[in-house]
């Protein structure tokens, strides 16, 4: 699908005859068009941020069947307008018959899988070149468990190994956390430890991310492949949020080894006023989400497109990529493995 992604704070997007055109005052109140683009080349536009748009743009691109998207800057999904007619009939009804298939889905969530234990290992394999030698076992292990993951032949038994390499994974990477953390395993619902808090947090941010990038590509981000069908969970998002994860993690390791966040920084939760069992300060709660801003924002070369695009956008390439296999009947789906 050809998008038109409109990042210019302050800008408008307008219409003039059969071209797009993003227009900007300058420092005199003059506006001028700083880009623009031919309507027949163009079959979505994703707004971000702080951008306007003039009634005979929309009319515009509801009349041609564009469908229109709007985006916070860090990714957040808002809504979207379309004309009568949806493009993305075909595409959920192909998501729905894959589903079905269990070959595919197999085939698609072990591709899933091998993605994010590979790019575990990148994340841990970064920090034994720091000289934590004591890592070389875990690095092992998760190279084993992309393998099994290769052979398993039914969804079930990819769970178990996903399960087990994550487990595995986490031995590793909680060692190089200090002591005064309290960081022994990774627990949820709730978390028990600041680590795990920070941990769950930055999961839930991610998701939202990945639910925003099914949506913004035209699929339903509550069917998955990896994940089961469960109510008000978007499984499919949960799919797309696995490869990512290690993005979090070292995150959380970022903004604990340059203190960032403290310790100090979390309290016991008041149960009698409704809150888990562990909490963190609002002041460390607008301080985590900055890092997360900024770590989502940082533009960085994709390994498929060589483009230097933003960590968030990474997420909505790979629901396009699913997105490819869906139309195309293959579950070669290609995950994104940083280095």
């Amino acid at each position: 699908m050809a998008a038109v992604y409109i990042t210019e704070q302050g800008a408008k997007l307008g219409v003039d005859y059969r071209r797009l055109e993003v227009r900007k005052s300058d420092e005199h109140g003059k506006e001028q068009v700083i880009a623009e683009f031919p309507l027949g080349h163009v079959e979505q536009v994703v707004i971000l941020g702080n951008v306007g748009i003039t009634t005979p743009a929309l009319k515009r691109l509801m009349q041609d069947g564009i469908d229109l998207v709007f985006l916070s800057m860090d990714g957040q999904y808002y809504g979207r307008i379309q004309g009568e007619l949806t493009p993305h009939i075909a595409l959920r009804r192909a998501q729905y018959q894959r589903q079905n298939e269990a070959a595919f889905t197999l085939a698609l969530a072990q591709r899933m899988v091998s993605g994010k234990i590979r790019n575990q290992r990148v994340l841990l394999q970064r920090q034994k070149r720091v000289g934590h030698s004591e890592l070389e076992a875990t690095l092992a292990a998760l190279d084993d468990y992309e393998a099994r993951a290769a052979r398993t032949q039914t969804l079930n038994a990819l769970l178990g190994v996903e399960g087990s390499a994550t487990a595995r994974y986490f031995d590793g990477y909680r060692l190089l956390f200090d002591p005064v953390w309290q960081f022994d395993n990774r627990n949820r619902r709730p978390p028990r430890d600041p680590i795990n808090v920070l941990l769950s947090f930055g999961y839930t941010l991610l998701t939202r991310a990945a639910e925003s990038a099914a949506q913004t590509v035209g699929l339903d981000p509550y069917v998955g492949f990896l994940h089961k069908d469960v109510y008000n969970r978007p499984s499919l998002a949960l799919d797309l949020v696995e490869e990512f994860r290690p993005l979090i993690e070292g995150l959380v390791l970022h903004v604990c080894h340059h203190d960032m966040i403290h310790p100090e920084d979390f309290r016991p939760g008041d149960e009698a006023a409704g809150e888990r069992a562990l909490v963190m300060e609002r002041d460390a709660v607008k301080r985590y989400v900055a890092a997360y801003e900024e770590r989502m924002g940082r533009a960085i070369q994709h390994p498929r497109t060589g483009e230097m695009l933003p960590l968030w956008r990474f997420i909505e390439l790979q629901a396009r990529e699913v997105a490819r296999c869906l139309r195309e009947g293959t579950p070669e789906y290609q995950a994104v493995v940083f280095r």
